[in-house]
């Protein structure tokens, strides 16, 4: 573990990894080692029983290295019995990755207490079977007058691993405040129109002048008031960038520690008027999304086969300027048929600025739906530029699997990346197999080989089950007929397997197979469902190897088309028709998913790291 270890804890403002497992061991203490002189001290358990408010801050030693400072804490010490004081520490929540890890309520029970002058003291040890492995633990604390000092070593594996936590506190009274508001929030800039109003649902907003520019925006200082003795982070009178409608999150933490009060902050321009994006979603008659033109139109192209009674009711969905409105509402069927032209009308929050859009159809096309892969947006913003990932609109990847990787310094890049090597246009998709180590992370398995995986549905992150993660499909309502495109691949040097089942449990003990030489795969399928959950996706068949759930295997898939190939080193066009399994009913609900995947045995963790596929430019071309 040692080079991996220290590359680790030289990352730890992006990985608490090592936090992690300290709370973990923390969390199966049980008791504290028996003291036989311990005196009767009663009386003192009594006098230094409460709550007590401090930092904690965490460290891994040789080398000894800061993890984590100034964490706020509450600890309680209760009396355990005559001789001997409890520990309880409520309500952990840590943050790795940016996910947040409930730990729950920590406790400490029966650790005799020593009396020395004014100063009290308690220590303890036990060897315990944690998840980090066999642990000797160490507790050591110190009760002077109001202040308390406590010190928890853990170290794994005879040495393997060292982590401390050392907590500075001080002694509640009981009356301290549990407000945490903020009571008043200003700036004392030439830019701000109108101060800032603190509303009702915790959002602060504020104007500016019509004059201000982004870079007015950037370096705005508050003046902030808040409740007495509370915090507030980020620290008053610091500079923040409300630039380009950010919202900047501030966070009053009361003066006992027990409220946490979130608000929201950010700026906006009274005399906007603008629509922004003008859409019809999941309608069938639609092949072409609405453009927004300069002269405010805005057009876009149907079906060539849509009726006009197929027109008479399309729903778009608008967004627009904030706070302004707009007539006539969003959301309600309007008639496009026969060439007519729909007017909408923006005005803007203070009545200063109106402007029309005329909404019309510009033409009609072949029944298709084009991905061209031009347009890309963040599918997860880090606090650093490396730490953001990006996708083609419209698609979901396993780019967030591997930036779990990424943050555990597992990965060294991305399974899916923008690339200037298109077919057409600028951009294509760059689907990669990467190398992410192959180790027993002990709360969970990170494999040898991770294969990029690009796919219309969603992932939604099951740490429990990785291949779980993959919701393939989105609603579909059309019969699909085949999907065109164009490729290139290039396959990696080196190819691993895993020889032992279940390989998402083994996926971690990779070996090189030299007879094997990696190839991708491109896929289509069509399947039944019987709801649309577009909040946890329960309905989607997934990677899972369950044959019921799993995508490929199904019982529930109507029809299915697979194209796998090896090195193409210039783009190859390819046709991939749909084989079909079921006959297609028009009153059923189904979902339909197109997967590129740079490995195709990736659900068994095989490939190549270096594999690479890269696609432009698909047609789904449907009846």
């Amino acid at each position: 573990m040692g080079n991996l270890l220290t590359k680790q804890v030289l990352s730890m403002k992006k990985n608490l990894f090592y936090l992690f497992a300290l709370i973990c061991s923390m969390s199966l203490f049980t008791a504290c080692s028996d003291d036989d002189d311990t005196q009767n001290n009663s009386k003192v358990i009594e006098e230094v029983a409460g709550d007590y408010k401090g930092l904690m801050n965490v460290y891994y030693e040789e080398p000894d290295v800061e993890i984590a400072k100034d964490m706020q804490q509450k600890i309680t010490i209760k009396k355990s019995s005559d001789t001997s004081i409890g520990l309880e520490l409520k309500n952990f929540v840590i943050t790795i990755a940016g996910t947040p890890l409930p730990i729950g309520d920590l406790a400490i029970d029966n650790c005799p207490l020593k009396v020395e002058s004014n100063k009290y003291s308690f220590t303890g040890s036990a060897n315990l079977d944690l998840i980090v492995g066999k642990c000797a633990v160490s507790v050591e604390g110190a009760i002077n007058g109001e202040d308390i000092e406590l010190i928890i070593k853990v170290n794994v594996d005879n040495g393997s691993m060292k982590v401390r936590v050392e907590y500075r506190g001080h002694k509640m009274t009981g009356s301290e405040s549990s407000e945490a508001l903020i009571k008043e929030f200003k700036f004392d800039s030439d830019i701000i129109a109108e101060q800032p109003v603190i509303n009702e649902d915790n959002t602060i907003t504020f104007k500016v002048v019509e004059t201000a520019t982004a870079d007015d925006l950037k370096t705005l200082k508050p003046i902030i008031t808040i409740s007495e003795n509370a915090t507030v982070s980020p620290e008053p009178e610091m500079a923040q960038d409300f630039s380009d409608n950010k919202v900047v999150i501030y966070k009053v933490t009361s003066e006992d520690g027990t409220t946490v009060t979130e608000y929201k902050v950010s700026a906006r321009k009274s005399s906007d008027a603008f629509i922004v994006n003008f859409v019809f979603e999941n309608n069938p008659f639609v092949v072409e999304q609405p453009v927004i033109n300069e002269d405010n139109t805005i057009t876009f192209k149907v079906k060539a086969s849509a009726t006009a009674d197929d027109l008479r009711a399309l729903v778009p969905t608008i967004t627009y300027s904030h706070k302004a409105t707009v007539v006539p509402k969003p959301g309600v069927a309007q008639d496009f048929s026969d060439n007519k032209k729909v007017v909408y009308t923006v005005t803007s929050e203070d009545g200063t600025v109106i402007k029309e859009y005329q909404v019309f159809i510009s033409g009609t096309v072949e029944n298709k739906v084009v991905y061209d892969f031009e347009k890309w947006v963040a599918g997860v913003e880090g606090q650093e530029p490396e730490m953001t990932f990006y996708e083609p609109e419209g698609w979901a990847s396993s780019n967030t699997g591997a930036h779990f990787l990424k943050a555990l310094q597992l990965a060294d890049s991305y399974v899916i990346m923008q690339t200037d090597n298109a077919r057409s246009g600028s951009a294509a998709a760059k689907i990669q197999s990467i190398d992410t180590k192959g180790k027993d992370m002990y709360f969970a398995k990170a494999p040898k080989v991770t294969t990029g995986s690009l796919f219309l549905g969603k992932f939604i992150t099951d740490t429990g089950n990785t291949l779980n993660s993959t919701k393939f499909g989105i609603p579909y309502e059309e019969k699909p007929i085949s999907l065109r495109g164009w490729y290139k691949y290039v396959p990696g040097d080196v190819y691993y397997i895993v020889n032992t089942k279940p390989y998402k449990d083994n996926c971690h003990n990779a070996v090189i197979d030299n007879t094997k030489i990696d190839e991708f795969m491109i896929s289509v399928v069509l399947y039944e469902t019987t709801t649309y959950d577009e909040t946890d996706w329960s309905d989607c068949l997934t990677g899972t190897d369950e044959v019921e759930n799993n995508i490929y295997t199904s019982s529930r898939i109507a029809a299915i088309g697979q194209l796998t190939g090896g090195a193409q080193s210039s783009w190859k066009k390819f046709e991939l028709p749909l084989e079909w399994k079921k006959l297609y009913d028009a009153n059923k609900k189904y979902r339909m998913t197109i997967t590129c995947s740079s490995s195709k045995d990736g659900d068994k963790f095989w490939g190549a790291p270096g594999s690479t596929l890269i696609v432009d430019d698909f047609e789904l071309v449907r009846e």
